[in-house]
């Protein structure tokens, strides 16, 4: 099977869109619940995602 290509560009784009609903001062509190886990979520990919391209960088130039 393939591996399912990372778009970084989309995950922040999602992050983002969660971001600003949650600012929505009319906001319904499992909506936010659920929002916030989402973000969570979100922000962990794209951690993992960043720190592995960051290994990356660093093997490279490491040589390896």
């Amino acid at each position: 099977m393939a591996e399912k290509k990372f778009d970084y560009g989309k995950k922040a784009t999602e992050l983002e869109q969660v971001l600003a609903d949650l600012r929505d001062p009319d906001i319904q509190i499992d909506q936010a619940t659920k929002l916030h886990a989402k973000g969570v979520a979100l922000i962990a990919e794209i951690e993992a995602y960043l720190k592995q391209a960051e290994n990356e960088v660093q093997r490279h130039v490491a040589g390896e």
